[in-house]
């Protein structure tokens, strides 16, 4: 079988379930499969033990796999830069050392690093890290399936690249508010300046909230606050106040057609990798 034409599945696993979706590689690349399950135990292991049901159901074939972890299982943190550091290997390790010391954990579950941003330069790094256990757990499960893991994203970063990496330009806050857990990226002057993960509600006034801090703590004047971009994967339309004279956007991911009666926020998480 072509490349081109395998099947394409995106696995969402979030704090309480876990989402599986198909899109048929095809001249209309239609969606024709979504299955989901609760966790039963704590969220880590039973994110693994739950995405491993989903993927042995007798519907699931043979194709490619994208993986999208909910921000409850992901730190991020903002690695400075450091001209003696002279090799992808270097850097990581550095960044594991940095999260060691931003999180206060034990060096053995500091794993691997999803994602590092690419910058000019002098200017920090973003970092994305996922604890050892819960990576190599999931390596080993979808190495067991009939699926190619073709990419593990965590969702702060899945949703900027999709929603806002080509439009916010060199200054803006970008929010991504789930469920009981927000995540706000800041770049100033276009260096990234502030990565904030927080137990918040996704609700209106927390959200403003969460941006008017961020803003204080970065000690940006009112005149100076720059555009504010949102993303709550539960609230499509959600309409909030303005934030020190600015009023945030919003940023959407589209339910296709196919799926829109089974619509759920972790449904529209999985959009963001299609």
């Amino acid at each position: 079988m072509s490349l081109l034409l395998r099947d394409h599945y995106v696995a969402v696993l979030g704090p309480d379930k876990a989402v599986l979706v198909r899109q048929r590689r095809g001249w209309n690349g239609a969606f024709d499969l979504k299955t989901e399950a609760a966790y039963d135990d704590t969220p880590a292991e039973a994110a693994v033990a739950t995405l491993g049901k989903l993927l042995s159901g007798p519907e699931v074939g043979s194709g490619d796999l994208t993986i999208l972890l909910s921000n409850h299982f992901v730190r991020y943190l903002l690695v400075p830069w450091r001209e003696e550091i002279a090799s992808p290997q270097e850097f990581e390790t550095f960044a594991r050392i940095c999260c060691e010391q931003i999180y206060g954990i034990d060096s053995g579950s500091v794993g691997r690093i999803l994602r590092i941003s690419r910058e000019r330069a002098d200017s920090p790094r973003l970092a994305a890290v996922l604890e050892t256990p819960f990576a190599g757990a999931l390596d080993l499960l979808v190495a067991k399936s009939r699926l190619n893991l073709i990419s593990l994203q965590p969702y702060l970063a899945a949703a900027f690249n999709r929603l806002a990496s080509e439009t916010c330009g060199n200054s803006f806050f970008f929010l991504v508010a789930e469920p009981e857990r927000c995540c706000l990226l800041a770049a100033i002057d276009g260096r990234w300046s502030r990565v904030q993960a927080s137990a918040s509600l996704d609700q209106p006034q927390a959200l403003i909230d969460l941006i008017d801090r961020e803003a204080q703590l970065l000690g940006l004047e009112a005149d100076a606050m720059p555009p504010v971009y949102i993303h709550a994967p539960r609230q499509a339309r959600l309409d909030l106040p303005a934030c020190n004279g600015v009023k945030p956007t919003t940023l959407s991911l589209l339910i296709p057609a196919t799926l829109a009666g089974a619509a759920d926020h972790l449904l529209t998480m999985a959009m963001a990798a299609t």
